[in-house]
């Protein structure tokens, strides 16, 4: 019982965390120009998106004068990417993009969304191809790229060159080649308005042409929630919460009572489900559909066999987590990296921790010893046939019975049977003596 309030208990805290999006953003209230400095750094998903957004709208309510969006990135999701791309595009805040390192793969369209984009020395822009290289995805991809480059009067042509191959560009790029950009090449072409060394040199630079004295810089953090969010949708990081929750619960599932495997795997799919709920990516009925899975695999624990509440459990949360994903590629590749690795996982349990207590419901450790009353086989095991007895152990299908007065091991033709229900032996198959309950003979 004590066991079940702490499920109880994980679970309530984990899924606050989920739900409550905690607003740890500044209250703006002083009389000074606001400038917001807002990273746009490490893979892009849903959870920087989720972000990027809130700030942009935290600037607008604050009057900021500008925003700068600090960019160092080797790209993420492309969906992500263009969610953050409108919501730049759509602000009334003079935007400025400045890539303080990288700016590649879908980190381009974010760049070129500001009004003005700057650079420091040596950085780089482009490489930004689809993955898969398909024709369907580049096609949507350049023209996104193209369609943000007009809005903010920038060579369509050359932006699109970086994730179209068969762009040509005489004197700039071959057909074949996808174009990255140095900061002096973009210079030289057009495509970056300014080199500046620093954060602080570009700062100063907004505050001389916006004639600004009274200047309060903003710069943007994350509160908890967000972090979560951003931390959980890394395509690199659900691949091993899904790890973590399939080996935790299938563990917890072969384990008497209730223990640590149970809540870290709980634990990490609502990791996995609530950082997806705060990006906005899962709605409240996903969750509710792998509660429901869940649900329907504990149901099917206290039932013999596997049938339709097992089947219909796990259906259901193969795809709550598809859903939860931004692409059925990436839900397919993570679940399929989850599966092997879980696969490993529980293959080293079985094989390393043999007979413990995380496998004695499926594996019979019962010792046979002769003083205990059990023999090993009878020189005329048919005439068992027909012959009633007492289960000693549970039967799932394996176990102990007493039959007459000697202790047998016996099978049953699938069915669980539980600990002292009367048996009546069926039928014997070499050294088989299978068993069903007694009443199934309307005794």
């Amino acid at each position: 019982m004590r066991d079940k309030r702490v499920l109880i208990l994980a679970f309530i805290v984990l899924f606050t965390f989920a739900f409550i999006n905690d607003s740890f953003g500044q209250n703006i209230k002083s009389s000074a120009d606001y400038i917001y400095v807002i990273p746009v750094k490490g893979v892009i998903n849903r959870g920087l998106a989720a972000f990027v957004t809130r700030m942009i709208g935290e600037a607008e309510k604050a009057g900021a004068k500008a925003l700068i969006f600090e960019i160092d990135t080797p790209g993420g999701e492309v969906g992500a990417a263009i969610q953050m791309s409108n919501a730049i595009l759509d602000t009334f805040i003079p935007t400025v993009s400045f890539i303080n390192n990288d700016a590649t793969s879908a980190g381009v369209i974010i760049a070129i969304s500001s009004k003005k984009l700057v650079a420091v020395p040596g950085g780089t822009i482009g490489a930004a191809e689809t993955r898969p290289n398909e024709e369907k995805y580049i096609s949507y991809w350049s023209s996104a790229l193209r369609g943000v480059a007009e809005k903010t009067g920038r060579d369509p042509d050359l932006v699109a060159a970086m994730a179209d191959a068969d762009v040509v560009i005489e004197g700039v790029k071959e057909k074949g080649k996808i174009l990255s950009l140095t900061t002096g090449e973009g210079l030289e072409l057009g495509l970056i308005d300014e080199q500046v060394t620093s954060l602080e040199e570009l700062i100063n630079k907004i505050k001389e042409r916006e004639n600004i004295n009274n200047v309060e810089v903003v710069k943007a953090d994350m509160n908890l929630s967000e972090r979560i969010a951003h931390m959980v949708t890394n395509p690199y990081v659900a691949p091993i919460l899904l790890t973590l929750g399939i080996v935790g619960v299938i563990t917890e599932i072969l384990t008497p009572g209730f223990g640590v495997p149970g809540i870290i795997g709980l634990i990490s799919f609502g990791l996995f489900f609530g950082g997806s709920y705060l990006a906005g990516a899962a709605k409240i009925w996903v969750i509710g559909l792998f509660i429901l899975g869940l649900a329907l695999l504990i149901i099917e624990m206290f039932i013999p066999g596997f049938g339709v509440f097992g089947v219909t459990g796990v259906l259901s949360i193969i795809a709550s987590v598809i859903i939860a994903f931004p692409s059925l590629e990436q839900a397919l590749i993570s679940i399929l990296v989850a599966l092997v690795f879980s696969t490993l996982l529980i293959y080293f349990l079985v094989k390393y921790l043999g007979r413990s207590l995380i496998f004695d419901r499926i594996i019979l450790g019962t010792k046979q010893a002769k003083s205990e009353g059990y023999v090993a086989s009878i020189k005329d095991e048919s005439q068992l046939v027909g012959a009633e007895g007492k289960a000693v152990t549970p039967l799932r299908p394996t176990g102990v019975a007493l039959i007459g007065e000697k202790r047998l091991d016996v099978l049953t033709e699938g069915e669980f049977i539980p600990r002292n229900s009367d048996i009546i032996v069926s039928r014997v198959e070499g050294n088989k003596i299978i068993v069903k309950l007694k009443n199934e003979e309307g005794a």
